[in-house]
């Protein structure tokens, strides 16, 4: 697999999906085939082009994939007819879809001031404003040698690499800086968003951010939020199970998740449905409780141990060479197209040595503490209060 990503810059990301949509088109040759073996995508931070195919094959995958640096040159009306595509991209993941509405005007507010505060999916009028030179003039500042990240994966050695890339007159040049762009939390806040749906499942949908007092490197971190999810999650004594669920019967089922932002910020969600005869807003406050009382109470270091000893899905058995192949494929994909350097083999066998119980009661404290906080009723609004 051959796979290109490129950073945003100052970019509205729905002008820079229509932009992916025309220049992997463009690269192709503005035929909509098919194919299972390529695809592109955009994020609020990158977009990214893909191909695969047998090593052989290397010299053309790239001869290909570098037609995404080529000016776009489709015809206007074909471009007119790819904004249409855009459009229903929107409706089949937005129309009657109140989760995805949901979680649209939650990252708005979570991410206030931040780039990652717009999303690639965009407004029906955001859509129907996009315009084919704009396109044309985003591509040209972004799809550039210097903002492009390569990533090729397969049974292809270095050397074999680097003649694919001469036969394929692969353009070079001086990388640009390819982070992130920083993260800033706005004031700590609180909003409820109320979304009355008569003939749906009542839930509760409960975001939160917060900056931590030191930065911790980010795969450890992200390693870090993971286990401490994976305690929440239980109803070992420090877990949200047995209050919420076992003992009270307050949520019916719930899903908990925690994840670095970058290594400043972490965020976590609490999505619920209640039990029988519980408001959404009897919901929400037994959760900030429960939550504020087993931070203030600490997780027991004979449940950090019990989850711990079982954390051991996180990684790869590295002893396992295929499964370790298998895994660093993901992660790699993952960090480049998140726009992140990603570590080692050696480094990452190493990082479970930063896990600790000390870190997990910070992260808690910090998450428990308040932050950018949104919370969403999904529901009949009968079952708010």
């Amino acid at each position: 697999m051959a796979h290109i990503a490129f950073k945003n810059g100052p970019v509205s990301p729905v002008l820079l999906h229509y932009t992916e949509h025309l220049a992997w088109l463009n690269a192709v040759g503005g035929e909509r085939a098919a194919d299972r073996h390529s695809n592109a995508w955009t994020s609020d931070t990158a977009v990214g082009y893909w191909l695969s195919g047998a090593p052989e094959d290397l010299p053309e995958l790239l001869e290909t994939l570098k037609g995404v640096f080529a000016p776009i040159d489709l015809p206007p009306d074909f471009a007119e007819q790819e904004r249409d595509i855009v459009l229903r991209e929107y409706e089949y993941r937005m129309t009657n879809n109140p989760d995805a509405q949901a979680a649209e005007a939650m990252e708005v507010f979570l991410y206030e001031g931040n780039a990652i505060a717009a999303s690639p999916v965009g407004t029906l009028e955001e859509i129907m404003a996009l315009d084919y030179d704009d396109a044309r003039a985003v591509h040209a500042a972004t799809h550039v040698p210097e903002n492009a990240r390569l990533v090729v994966i397969g049974d292809v050695s270095k050397r074999q690499l680097r003649r694919a890339m001469r036969e394929a007159d692969w353009p070079e040049a001086e990388p640009a800086d390819v982070s992130p762009p920083p993260f800033d939390l706005a004031a700590s806040e609180a909003t409820i968003l109320r979304n009355p749906e008569p003939g749906a499942a009542p839930r509760l949908i409960w975001r939160r951010v917060v900056s931590l007092p030191e930065p911790v490197p980010f795969d450890l971190l992200e390693a870090q939020t993971a286990l401490l999810r994976d305690i929440l999650d239980t109803n070992l004594p420090g877990g949200l199970a047995a209050p919420l669920r076992f003992d009270t019967a307050i949520a019916r089922t719930f899903d908990v998740q925690i994840w670095p932002i970058d290594e400043d910020n972490i965020e976590i969600s609490f999505t619920a449905a209640p039990d029988t005869g519980v408001s959404l807003k009897e919901l929400q406050t037994a959760f900030e409780t429960t939550l504020s009382e087993v931070a203030n109470g600490g997780i027991p270091e004979a449940t950090y141990s019990r989850v711990l000893n079982r954390f051991d899905g996180f990684w790869p058995d590295w002893d396992d060479e295929d499964e370790t192949a298998r895994w660093m494929v993901d992660y790699v994909l993952d960090r480049v197209s998140n726009l992140r350097e990603p570590l080692s083999e050696r480094k990452l066998k190493r990082l479970h040595r930063g896990l600790s119980l000390d870190l997990t009661h910070a992260l808690l404290r910090q998450l428990a503490g308040g932050g950018r906080t949104v919370i969403a009723f999904i529901g009949p609004e009968e079952s708010f209060e």
